[in-house]
């Protein structure tokens, strides 16, 4: 299982041999990590410097560069878009694809959101009335979702779990922050596997908005969406924070590495979205829905 590694402190980092370098410029404290110990180099201190090696030798070990901004917020992400021999192919079988496996896909997508925040409230909340309701909404869920279940399940979850006054958005208040911030940090870590495997991210399964560059990533990240609001509740909201602060934003990382379960194995939520990823792509090469993995709670505990 390989680490983020949170890159805090004014450093230098460099590569040398099979190695990260990290030299810290106050402090000149120096730090290695090799290659193969490492997901993701997140570089929150804007003061951090960086070789061009690092760059090269991080898109050939397909290990992600996520950058923040002045307020700890991820803002971008450096991934291999020039190593897959298979874009054209990718994205013509993605332009392809059938509206009717795309409503399928996308049933399968809602669903399985659905039945995690139905878990999500059994297990955090002890809720099991309105449980057994989004379970049953979530069959209810036509393909394509025509009677939109995923609206309905989201408003009665949403507040079940953080109180009846409380409102899902772009808000100021501490849970909607760390909500935002957990989804961004699972959103690009999907981003990176789409880069991976050749695939366009601006091509959507349900998500066709021309001014998103990433409505693949919107699509796959609904059914992960829950485990970041399992970690918020436990961690932020029952913890009574009252702002977030970088702490806090640096413990969220600790969702990527959370249990899980997908095509009936545990791994880490990070594992998941690789698993996902690639059966997205068996779905493209089969033109069907069938083969789409997607992750669900341990409803025994984590």
């Amino acid at each position: 299982m390989r680490d983020c590694i949170y890159v805090e402190h004014q450093n230098f980092v460099s590569v040398v041999t099979n190695s990260f370098k990290f030299v810290n410029v106050v402090s000149k404290e120096t730090t290695y990590i090799p290659f193969s110990e490492v997901e993701c180099l997140i570089f929150e201190n804007e003061l951090s410097y960086f070789s061009k090696k690092l760059v090269s030798k991080c898109m050939e070990e397909n290990i992600a560069l996520l950058f923040c901004d002045k307020k700890h917020s991820p803002v971008t992400m450096l991934t291999n878009d020039f190593g897959h021999s298979n874009r054209l192919k990718r994205l013509n079988l993605q332009m392809s694809l059938g509206n009717k496996v795309k409503k399928r896909l996308w049933r399968k997508i809602v669903i399985g959101k659905i039945n995690n925040q139905a878990v999500n409230l059994q297990l955090l909340t002890e809720n099991n009335d309105m449980g057994k309701m989004l379970v049953l909404a979530s069959k209810q869920v036509d393909e394509g979702d025509t009677k939109n279940r995923e609206a309905y399940a989201a408003r009665r979850y949403f507040t079940t779990l953080f109180g009846p006054n409380f409102k899902r958005g772009r808000y100021d208040d501490v849970v909607n922050a760390s909500l935002n911030y957990g989804y961004a940090l699972i959103r690009a870590m999907i981003r990176r596997e789409i880069a991976v495997h050749g695939l366009e991210a601006s091509v959507g399964i349900h998500h066709q908005s021309i001014e998103n560059a990433f409505n693949l990533s919107d699509d796959l990240i609904e059914p992960f969406r829950p485990f970041v609001d399992s970690y918020v509740y436990e961690n932020i909201f029952n913890e009574g924070a009252l702002t977030l602060e970088l702490g806090e934003k640096k413990a969220l990382l600790n969702i990527l590495l959370e249990n899980c379960i997908i095509d009936e194995k545990v791994c880490t939520v990070t594992d998941a979205i690789k698993v996902a990823v690639t059966s997205f792509v068996s779905c493209l090469d089969k033109n069907s829905s069938s083969p789409l993995k997607l992750p669900s709670f341990i409803e025994v505990g984590k």
